[in-house]
């Protein structure tokens, strides 16, 4: 953990925290589990295999020790084993603390989180007809509680009704945690306004997330337009992936939020060519072997927190 020296003197001495969001883009193991998709069926025709998933280790290891986050939210993970070995991978930046749902069965990849902060209770709403759950996790940070949802939104080419199902069940989760301070996260697969075709409406409309006037606060708002996204795809740019906050963290009671700290986090090592996401490689524009090469398809986000000075 680090203190807050100049990003905000006025809590010197208070324990400052980074929180991150990363999809790691389809971390599989190496043994058949059943749920995989098909081009990550190991030792098969695509060529993915144990030699692969230590690349896959390795390179995602790497962005995650460089993020050097408290707590990091990962989207895409195919099951807790995976997910312990990336934390093993991580050395001496290791994290204390794992959490990895009870996935359904047959489901591909779930939502998982690395903490340095203890994790005292965690809880999965699984909603009907979804793939992926709502976690609740309740963290303490020094001596103070922080509530975080993390979840994975259905992907664009599904129907906003399906966005819609996660956006509503979270609203009424977090209407019963209404003086708690809670941080939302994770790959929404929405942008930060609504859209042409309504995609996007889940998330403002019925999360009711948007500018410091919404009941929570979406942290892309602190950059400007121009920077605000952590997918891209040619000219296509978007922010798929979320924090957003309550206004309990802005009540100068307990856990803060530090204003504008919200940032992409792009390390050269991470872009391709054109200057988008050095995503992992499968030949034949993902339909042929797997190359041993690249990173995920969506670039991390990061938040700083503090708590109050003592």
């Amino acid at each position: 953990m680090r203190f807050l020296w100049l990003l905000c003197p006025l809590v010197l001495g208070a324990l400052e925290f980074k929180v991150a969001n990363y999809n790691v883009e389809n971390l599989f193991d190496a043994s058949v589990q059943g749920g995989e998709y098909q081009e990550y069926i190991p030792n098969a025709k695509h060529g993915w295999n144990e030699a692969m998933l230590r690349i896959k280790i390795a390179n995602l290891a790497r962005v995650i020790r460089d993020i050097d986050a408290d707590v990091i939210a990962l989207e895409e993970v195919e099951n807790q084993a995976v997910l312990e070995r990336l934390n093993a991978a991580l050395g001496d930046k290791a994290y204390a603390f794992v959490f990895y749902p009870k996935k359904k069965e047959r489901v591909s990849v779930e939502t998982a989180l690395l903490s340095r902060f203890a994790i005292e209770k965690t809880q999965t709403f699984w909603l009907p007809d979804q793939a992926r759950g709502i976690h609740k996790l309740s963290l303490r940070v020094g001596a103070y509680p922080l509530t975080l949802y993390v979840s994975h939104w259905p992907a664009y080419k599904e129907k906003e009704d399906e966005r819609l199902v996660y956006a509503k069940t979270l609203h009424n989760l977090l209407e019963q945690d209404k003086n708690a301070e809670v941080i939302v996260m994770g790959d929404l697969n929405s942008p930060y306004q609504e859209r042409k075709g309504h995609w996007g409406m889940g998330l403002s409309t019925f999360l009711k997330a948007g500018d410091k006037n919404a009941p929570l606060y979406n942290l892309w708002y602190d950059l400007p337009q121009n920077a605000r996204y952590s997918h891209s795809y040619g000219k296509e740019k978007e922010t798929l992936d979320h924090i957003i906050v309550s206004k309990t963290l802005f009540d100068r009671q307990k856990i803060e939020y530090v204003p504008f700290s919200m940032r992409v986090f792009i390390a050269p090592y991470m872009l391709d060519e054109k200057g988008n996401p050095n995503r992992w490689q499968i030949s034949d524009r993902g339909r042929g072997q797997h190359l041993g090469i690249g990173y995920s398809d969506h670039f991390p986000i990061t938040a700083i927190f503090h708590t109050p000075k003592e």
